[in-house]
């Protein structure tokens, strides 16, 4: 169901009221068991809601706020909750398969025993569902610190860029989840299988990356896609794009793709395509990467020497002991006239004991970067815009830029 009408909403409104009274076994029979499979619940305020055992598969909850609610044994089919805010909810035992989450916050959520696995509905006579129509289960970029996972059901689950501070999985079935530049300090992976987990670049305390090596977890690149042969081929294909302005040639597109170590040295890669990809000490020193999307890669170590990152996108990277010495991070000017700004995208990576000498960063967006221990210099620029969204990178930003 797309849009919402008044009709709509009084559908809502009733199947919620009646709903409760299924709950409460109302003796007058007026109970009934919500099903809004396929509605649009976008944008609602649902926060401490209780919708135990409702159904709402391919429904959309995209933006809504359902902090405490319990949604315990919902039918969570191909939904999607992206972008909405679940802090403390109970999901436990839901039918989560398909969903997107992508964005989400789950922080403190209780998800035991939920099943995240694959999942796909056909569309049928204008019902659309409104989660990932391949089938996969996404939460790239979700919250999920201190979340309950015990014996969740993840197998091939995407977590890329994911916050699972503090996270008890122990137990859970996490073979072939994607856990690329995931935060996974203090999460807990007792008893937990781990069979082809793809870790690339994921954050890790020491207790965690003594435990995964004991168990033969290769955290750096296992599962990747080996892309280096041709690699200069496609490169020249990308250049010949560029100078024929996409009439010719290709644009390089990479995904997943284990580039440990690989020289893009002075390398023409503006507009590239390099999403969570194994880069881990890849030298890009004086490359040219203006508009290219680096998100949620793994960048630790990676030399960035006078390259130029003006407008790209760093989403979620992990550029932990990355040199980025000199590297140019200015907004691209897409209108020529200085309305139509594109800034270079910090939000949510790590640079963690990174060099940023003589790097001007006073435009990038830095929103919950972690800017701990970098190196930096009276020439350093760290200032961020007086606005309300940019206060805490803000606040980040300039306790980094005081003299050590």
């Amino acid at each position: 169901m797309s849009g919402r009408d008044e009709n709509d909403l009084r559908a809502i409104r009733d199947a919620l009221v009646q709903h409760q009274q299924w709950l409460a076994r109302d003796p007058a029979g007026r109970g009934r068991r919500a099903d809004l499979s396929f509605f649009d619940l976008s944008r609602l305020g649902l926060s401490r809601i209780t919708l135990r055992g409702a159904k709402l598969a391919g429904a959309s909850l995209a933006g809504s706020r359902l902090i405490g609610a319990d949604l315990s044994d919902v039918d969570l089919f191909c939904a999607d909750l992206s972008r909405s805010d679940l802090s403390g909810a109970s999901l436990a035992g839901a039918d989560l398969r398909g969903v997107r989450a992508d964005g989400a916050t789950l922080v403190k959520a209780d998800l035991r025993g939920a099943d995240l696995r694959r999942g796909a509905i056909a569309p049928i006579e204008g019902f659309r569902p409104a989660g990932n129509l391949d089938g996969a289960t996404t939460f790239v970029g979700a919250s999920l610190s201190n979340a309950l996972m015990a014996g969740c059901r993840m197998s091939l689950t995407d977590f890329s860029g994911c916050d699972l501070g503090g996270a008890d999985l122990s137990g859970a079935d996490l073979s072939g989840a994607v856990l690329i530049s995931a935060n996974m300090v203090d999460a807990v992976l007792d008893k937990a299988c781990l069979d082809g987990v793809l870790l690339c670049g994921a954050r890790l305390d020491e207790r965690l990356r003594h435990h995964l090596e004991r168990r033969g977890v290769d955290i750096d690149g296992a599962g990747m896609v080996g892309s280096a042969n041709r690699l200069s081929d496609r490169i020249d294909a990308h250049m010949l794009w560029i100078d024929r302005a996409g009439r010719a040639g290709a644009r390089l597109e990479l995904h997943r793709a284990d580039l440990r170590g690989c020289c893009f040295s002075n390398q023409l890669l503006s507009g590239a395509v390099m999403r969570y990809c194994g880069l881990r000490g890849a030298d890009f020193s004086g490359a040219r990467l203006a508009m290219a999307d680096l998100s949620y890669c793994d960048l630790r170590e990676a030399d960035f020497t006078s390259a130029d990152l003006s407008g790209c996108n760093l989403l979620g990277a992990n550029l932990a002991g990355a040199k980025l010495w000199r590297t140019r991070m200015r907004p691209v000017d897409l209108s020529g006239d200085g309305t139509r700004l594109w800034p270079t995208n910090l939000q949510g990576a790590t640079l963690t004991g990174a060099d940023l000498r003589d790097v001007d960063l006073s435009r990038a967006i830095l929103r919950g970067a972690d800017l701990g221990a970098c190196k930096r210099n009276g020439a350093t620029l760290l200032a961020m815009p007086q606005t309300s969204a940019a206060a805490p990178a803000r606040k980040a930003a300039v306790a980094c830029a005081e003299p050590a």
